[in-house]
């Protein structure tokens, strides 16, 4: 029997029974998933478990590109461009606070990155486990998510290759991408529509992880890669069909991606810094007067506005992702802040939008009476 298989086979029974338990109360698992990293992290061989935790890192990067079809960019809608604009403010803020760090100009960036990036795969199953989809400040934070995507996708060009020759030659590959899926896109997707979901989940992988080793071969982000091979999945109306299919295998993939990240950053976590937690505990608080503004910027009321900046706490994915990259590059204050935020802002974002009506209400009441001295209180 492959070693491998035992590895797997402890992975993904201690994975699932994480999941299990927060399943039983409603929270989004990628916390106990860093966790049961960091926890077995000296007792089981990572590097026995690839490719499936890569794999699973670019199907994740392939699904957030898939929400970048032109269906979904034309309907972003002025509130959540507003809106998004304050948000992006944490961009030249956490540039700031990475030099004041004493980081260089690189460092300081991907820093900027891992305070501004919230986590969509997060806060979009909150809001739909939570049934407030319909609710007007989610309109506003579903279009703040996706520019924000897009904004760290661009980091990840520029920050992810190897210099300006791989940033050119991403740019490249990414047109030439563009150009293969407006002339001779439509008629292959006619022509796969008469094909098997077997056969169009295996050549939606092997198009997704070619294209990320494309990339890496001409000095590009592979992560780049994987992201633009959802977007283009999604401008020819492939969709639906991909989402259903690469769902299940994608999961499975991510699960053991944060395992081996838990398990990585065991190493980083002992050697903890003063200024990776200082940093960790800034980059939750920055944001929140950033998207309160936002919010107000959209026309939201008072509550709405609050419950807004609550949703947006939560980090996850691509803070991982830019985490992982800054380690490789050297800054492991960077890779220790992406760590921290995400096991720390995961379970305290749950807990605030799961109750952020009770939280508004509770604020805003006690606030009427602080302006209204002479006003009995209400009975509970």
């Amino acid at each position: 029997m492959h070693p491998s298989l035992e590895a797997f086979t402890l992975a993904a029974g201690l994975l699932a029974l994480g999941a299990a338990l927060v399943h039983r109360y409603g929270f989004p698992p990628l916390p106990v998933y860093l966790l049961t990293g960091l926890l077995v992290g000296e007792r089981l061989n990572v590097e026995e478990l690839e490719p499936l935790p890569s794999l699973g890192l670019l199907l994740l990067l392939f699904s957030v590109g898939l929400e970048f079809g032109p269906d979904r960019l034309r309907s972003l809608s002025g509130k959540a461009l507003r809106a998004g604009l304050f948000d992006a403010l944490a961009l030249p803020l956490g540039l700031l606070l990475g030099l004041l760090a004493g980081l260089d100009l690189k460092g300081a960036a991907l820093l900027a990155g891992v305070v501004y990036t919230s986590s969509s795969a997060v806060i979009v199953k909150l809001i739909v486990d939570l049934r407030r989809a319909a609710n007007p400040e989610s309109e506003v934070v579903l279009g703040v998510l996706v520019l924000e995507d897009l904004v760290v996708a661009l980091l990840l060009a520029l920050l992810g290759g190897h210099g300006p020759t791989g940033f050119l030659g991403g740019v490249a590959l990414a047109l030439l991408y563009l150009l293969f899926a407006r002339f001779l896109g439509p008629p292959m997707v006619r022509f796969a529509e008469t094909f098997s979901d077997e056969l169009v989940l295996l050549l939606g992988a092997a198009f997704t992880a070619g294209t990320a080793l494309l990339f890496h071969a001409a000095g590009a982000s592979e992560g780049v890669g994987a992201f633009l091979s959802g977007v283009i999945a999604a401008s020819l109306g492939l969709r639906e069909r991909l989402e259903r299919l690469f769902g299940p295998v994608r999961d499975l993939g991510v699960a053991l991606f944060f395992l081996v990240v838990g398990a990585q950053a065991l190493g980083l976590l002992q050697g903890l810094t003063p200024w990776a937690l200082a940093l960790a505990l800034m980059g939750i608080a920055l944001k929140l007067p950033l998207n309160h503004l936002g919010g107000a910027q959209a026309g939201l009321g008072r509550k709405r506005r609050l419950y807004s900046a609550l949703y947006l706490v939560p980090r996850g994915e691509f803070n991982l992702v830019l985490g992982a990259l800054a380690l490789g590059q050297g800054y492991p204050l960077v890779a220790q802040v992406a760590v921290l935020l995400v096991l720390v802002s995961i379970p305290l974002g749950a807990l605030l939008i799961r109750f952020a009506p009770e939280l508004g209400q509770r604020l805003y009441r006690e606030a009427s009476r602080k302006r209204l001295p002479g006003k009995p209180p209400a009975s509970p």
